[in-house]
């Protein structure tokens, strides 16, 4: 469990909900209208409340940085992306940030213990003395936030096709998306270096730095991470064969996975990771958004964040 603010004066008075409507695949377009009678009600009980709908990508940082400067709470109406996004700005601005979850992942609500399958549930959240304040970490990837986890190899690459599908969205567009990356991809080899230890090359299916368990819809690629423990948690799948790789994945969904003898973990405040194979392109995802090619180097950036959680 994260660190609490005892105090519940520390949530701010005022909320501005920024929503993302193409978020989900559709999912926030669908669920807009209960939100905002949900947010209705909860500005006739008194609560200050203001519901922005997002009309080009650039808009939610905007909105959220008028609301940060004004002392108030900013609340992603999204999914990971959105979070990711609006998370630098609340860290310049220390501003607190909270989440409604309507994406297609959801692993940061997860991560903060917010009902991932019910929007309007977590809009509740906002009642008087329904929540508090949590400080949390943050990584960063060649300098760019990461909430959850960033990964390279297999992962990267389904999460790069899973990225391109508009017809479904959550868990089972993740599954295609490793269904279909399985049938044409190989372990890769890189080069590995964790805080100031020596640099290895390691031949593993992927790498993932993970400040939260889960990322892809629940997948607990991490199942011991922790979002306020000053330290990021490294997963290295290494060379399993491919009915073995299809034997383990399904552990993912508990964290299983870690007891194979081929997955090594590691705890770090550093990473640094390379392609040592220039002729396959590697590249590394962040919160489910790209962040470029190998190299990466990945920090984590303690109590960086904060955020609004159950009280």
């Amino acid at each position: 469990m994260s660190r609490l603010v005892p105090d519940v004066n520390t949530v701010p008075a005022s909320f501005t909900i920024i929503v993302n409507p193409v978020a989900g695949r559709g999912r926030a377009q669908k669920a807009l209208p209960a939100l905002a009678a949900a947010a209705g009600s909860l500005v006739r009980d008194g609560v200050d409340i203001e519901l922005r709908v997002s009309t080009t990508p650039e808009e939610p940082a905007r909105i959220a940085a008028d609301a940060f400067a004004r002392g108030r709470a900013v609340v992603a109406g999204g999914g990971d992306g959105l979070a990711n996004q609006l998370a630098p700005v609340a860290i310049e601005h220390r501003g607190v940030l909270g989440i409604v979850p309507l994406g297609s992942g959801n692993d940061m609500a997860r991560a903060l213990d917010l009902d991932h399958r019910d929007p309007v549930a977590a809009l509740r959240l906002l009642e008087p003395g329904r929540a508090g304040v949590r400080t949390v970490d943050v990584a960063r990837a060649n300098g760019r936030v990461v909430l959850t986890v960033a990964a390279s190899g297999f992962d990267s690459e389904a999460n790069r096709w899973a990225n391109t599908v508009t017809r479904f969205g959550g868990t089972p567009l993740y599954l295609a998306a490793v269904a279909r990356t399985l049938a044409t991809y190989r372990p890769h080899r890189f080069r590995l270096s964790i805080d100031d230890g020596p640099s290895r090359e390691i031949t593993a299916w992927l790498v993932a730095v993970a400040n939260t368990a889960s990322y892809g819809g629940g997948m607990r690629i991490a199942p011991h991470a922790r979002f306020d423990d000053g330290l990021l948690d490294v997963i290295v799948v290494g060379p399993i064969s491919r009915p073995g790789f299809l034997r383990t994945f399904p552990g993912v969904f508990s964290g299983r996975h870690v007891a194979h003898p081929l997955v090594k973990t590691a705890r770090a405040r550093r990473v640094n990771l390379e392609s040592l194979d220039p002729s396959v392109p590697i590249e590394s995802y962040g919160d489910g958004e790209r962040i470029g090619a190998l190299p990466t180097e990945v920090t984590v950036d303690p109590g960086a964040l904060r955020m609004l959680g159950p009280a």
